[in-house]
């Protein structure tokens, strides 16, 4: 495994990206980390700690641990290692948004596969937030959202003649994670828009356009 984790980091550096890339993002310090044993591997688990509610606190707990299962469960391939961690994205007063990875490696492959998640929950009850408790997007709006600038998962923007072709034609993503400031960030898999060498790969909803969305569709 090792050897193809420096094979990765190698074509990483050689189209001047991070070698962060090869695997999952590491956890923030923002929410504490359980080590948990999946396999051989140590696997970080969010733990959301929420000052004067542990009914809520249990709960969004809880269900990051079914997310995370939920995502194991929809593996359908082989694979002989396995690793979760996770990347807090965003906390403000009524919510916490987080992104979960579960990371494969299968013997004899170029590379693992990281398979991303985002996680949005509401810090008064606990509940586990839609897109569409964010911004209404409707089934006309792809291409203003498809000419928006499309992140690698360092966050760099990636020229559009990077992107696979034809990638504004891939349907719109209903996974995503709050970026902040009112923004809403579409979360879509290696291999969906671009290259794996980029990672998960992102198209941020400015505020104004979530605005915009809303409005239009009611």
């Amino acid at each position: 495994m090792r050897h193809s984790f420096l094979a990765m980091t190698l074509v990483a550096a050689a189209v001047g990206v991070s070698s962060a890339f090869v695997a999952c993002p590491m956890a923030s310090a923002s929410i504490s980390s359980e080590v948990v044993k999946t396999g051989g591997q140590d696997s970080l688990y969010p733990v959301v700690h929420l000052k004067d509610d542990a009914a809520v606190e249990a709960k969004i707990n809880a269900d990051i641990r079914n997310q995370i299962e939920d995502m194991k469960d929809a593996l359908n391939y082989p694979y002989d290692e396995l690793q979760v961690s996770y990347k807090l994205k965003y906390e403000g007063q009524s919510y916490v948004s987080i992104v979960l990875c579960v990371w494969t490696y299968t013997r004899s492959a170029a590379h693992g596969m990281p398979h991303y998640r985002g996680v949005t929950y509401s810090k008064d009850t606990g509940e586990r937030a839609s897109i569409r408790d964010f911004v209404r997007i409707g089934s006309d709006d792809a291409w203003r959202i498809y000419n928006l600038p499309v992140f690698s998962l360092s966050g760099q923007e990636i020229p559009k003649y990077k992107l696979f072709q034809g990638y504004a034609d891939t349907p719109l993503s209903g996974n995503f994670y709050l970026a902040g400031h009112g923004q809403v960030a579409l979360i879509y898999q290696p291999y969906q828009l671009a290259a794996f060498v980029y990672g998960m790969t992102s198209i941020i909803l400015p505020a104004s356009l979530v605005e915009e969305l809303n409005e239009k569709n009611p």
